[in-house]
C-alpha cells in the first residue's frame, strides 16, 4: 500500500506548491489594484519591506513548511497525505472564488 501512497503524496506537495505560487500572483495582482492585504501578518510585511518582498517572504514559508510536511511523510504517510489534501483543498477553493471573481469582473 505504500507503493501507491507516493506518488499521492508526491503530487499533493507539487500541486500545494503550484497553488501557493498561483496564491501568491494572485495577491501581488490584487494588492496593485488598491485591495488591501487582510491577513496582519502579511499586510505588516508588506508595509515593511513593499510588497513584492513581503509576499514573497510569506509564499517562500508556506513553501519551507509545506516541504517539511513533505519530509515527514517517512514517518506519518496518512497524516502527510492528510494535511498536504487539507491545504490543497482550502487554497483550491480559494483559487476557484478568485478565478470566478477575476472573470466576473473582466466581462461585466
Amino acid at each position: 500500500m505504500a507503493v501507491f501512497m507516493f506518488p499521492s503524496i508526491w503530487s499533493q506537495f507539487k500541486i500545494n506548491l503550484l497553488l501557493q505560487i498561483f496564491d501568491g500572483l494572485f495577491t501581488y495582482h490584487v494588492l496593485t489594484l488598491g485591495v488591501p492585504e487582510l491577513n496582519p501578518l502579511v499586510r505588516n510585511a508588506i508595509y515593511s519591506w513593499g510588497e513584492v518582498w513581503g509576499l514573497v517572504y510569506w509564499k517562500l514559508l508556506a513553501c519551507v513548511l509545506l516541504g517539511l510536511i513533505f519530509v515527514l511523510r517517512h514517518f506519518r504517510e496518512s497524516l502527510t497525505l492528510k494535511a498536504l489534501t487539507l491545504t490543497s483543498t482550502v487554497y483550491g477553493c480559494l483559487l476557484v472564488v478568485s478565478v470566478y471573481h477575476f472573470l466576473r469582473d473582466l466581462f461585466t
